[in-house]
């Protein structure tokens, strides 16, 4: 601590902020709790440890992505299991840039100005849960970076603000990962409000606390989405497409114009028209656009938004960690089943090879080729296995845990995660004419004109008459 904050606190007051550090430092685990946290540090290992090491065996230019993403999953499922009441709830995320008036919003809908902290520094935000509370007091819980549940009162909570460190001389919120708020005025049982930290480049802010990963991450988990844009922006952001677009389409979202009654009605009117006109126009379906103010007596109350809460509380609530687990493994996969069909359309190439040549070079050279390409082939088929033991452990695990703290979490079916999304026709078949190089008119014939006959779909296959396999783009078109 420097000398000037030294002499602005009594010791009564330094003394319970350095008590208040020991608290977000505890790295021990309760009695009760050595069990679970053995068990999940179990998968965590699969994570940290042995996908790595078998990622340098081959993996995907992805595979940092891939792993960071299991990372998060893991620190949102770490979440669930230390606070008993949020598995059963239905998140509503508040998402949006910087100061776009998360908090404020969920002060209102509680009738609390007071509840959550609204000047917290973008690079110490902590992803807060709201939650009704069953007494009358208002009661914080965290968890810190030992993965510990710190308590904390409310006073203390609201102390982590971007004026801590000048106030008190410590950045208590760095230590902590995530926080839950019980409060008596959430008047719906069944929801739980996740007011998320402004996405943000982690190339600018300097923190994967503001990381735009982080935040699509909480997102990503919420049933239902609620997303901020300032009044004083005029319109939607590009930024705020870009990340709009990077989220589950599938999450029902509602936009909400924030500080509406700094401006003109018939401003915010345009706006709102506006904002969503554009939506439409790049393919962002959303329930509504609507205006807000936390002001007193503003016109744009927070009472219109009272009906779709009323409504996301009825809803069913679905957890998707094993979903969003899976998918990152099953992305391991798909890049391994590539590998494979490329060495496998290589052999049959080169057997092709052999039994067109009398040439015994030739026959030499490429039998020494088969025979490197059949030791890939079989290093990829040892991934693979691997691989897949490793994610009938991570699951089992993954089960027995959820079934401990009551959440249910069986192992997805692949075909379940399937990507069903529409195809362009047009593109491929032009993919198709420039992998077999043949003319236009040749293209018409070849390909167009048996694709317009009436016949069964099943004849597909046999009217292309081409190794489907030796072509990429002939694949999205099996049957």
């Amino acid at each position: 601590m420097t000398n000037a904050v030294f002499t602005q606190l009594d010791d009564q007051a330094m003394r319970e902020r350095y008590a208040l550090i020991c608290q977000a430092c505890e790295s021990f685990a309760g009695a009760g709790n050595q069990q679970l946290e053995l068990q999940l540090q179990a998968l965590e290992q699969i994570i940290e440890q042995e996908l790595p090491a078998l990622a340098r065996k081959g993996s995907p230019d992805n595979i940092t992505d891939l792993l960071q993403a299991l990372r998060l999953e893991m620190a949102r499922f770490r979440e669930f299991c230390e606070y008993p009441a949020l598995p059963s709830k239905v998140v509503v995320g508040l998402g949006g840039s910087f100061s776009a008036g998360k908090s404020s919003l969920i002060n209102a809908l509680i009738g609390d100005r007071q509840c959550l902290v609204t000047e917290v520094d973008p690079t110490t935000s902590l992803p807060t849960y709201l939650v009704q509370s069953k007494s009358e007091q208002t009661e914080v819980h965290a968890i810190n970076l030992f993965n510990r549940v710190v308590s904390l009162s409310h006073e203390q909570f609201r102390t982590l603000t971007h004026e801590e460190k000048s106030r008190y001389g410590s950045q208590v919120s760095s230590l902590l990962k995530s926080v839950v708020v019980a409060h008596p005025g959430l008047p719906w049982g069944n929801l739980a409000l996740l007011d998320t930290p402004g996405y943000s480049k982690a190339d600018q802010a300097g923190s994967e606390r503001t990381d735009a990963n982080l935040a699509r991450t909480q997102l990503n988990s919420a049933q239902f989405i609620v997303w901020l844009i300032p009044a004083d922006k005029g319109t939607i952001s590009e930024e705020d497409i870009a990340f709009l677009g990077t989220l589950d389409r599938t999450i029902p979202k509602l936009v909400v114009i924030s500080r509406a009654d700094k401006h003109p009605t018939e401003e915010i009117e345009a706006i709102v028209v506006l904002v969503r006109d554009i939506l439409a126009k790049r393919g962002l379906s959303v329930l509504n656009v609507t205006p807000f103010s936390n002001r007193p007596r503003s016109m744009y109350s927070v009472e219109p938004l009272f009906d779709y809460f009323a409504q996301w509380n009825k809803a069913h609530r679905e957890l998707g960690f094993a979903h969003q687990l899976k998918r990152q493994f099953m992305a391991y996969q798909r890049f391994i089943d590539d590998k494979k069909q490329e060495a496998q359309r290589q052999l049959s190439k080169f057997n092709r090879i052999l039994a067109l040549s009398d040439d015994r070079d030739v026959q030499s050279d490429i039998s020494s080729l088969q025979r490197k390409i059949k030791n890939e082939l079989e290093q990829w088929e040892h991934i693979a296995k691997r691989l897949a033991e490793m994610q009938g452990q991570f699951f089992t695990q993954l089960k027995q845990i959820g079934d401990e703290v009551g959440i249910p979490l069986p192992e997805p079916d692949d075909l379940t995660l399937l990507n069903l999304e529409s195809i362009h026709l047009s593109g491929l078949l032009k993919q198709v004419k420039d992998e077999l190089n043949v003319t236009a008119i040749e293209y018409d014939t070849a390909i167009w004109s048996p694709l317009m006959r009436d016949l069964p779909l099943a004849n597909l296959a046999r009217l292309l008459r081409r190794d489907v396999a030796a072509y990429p783009a002939l694949q999205a078109l099996q049957v």
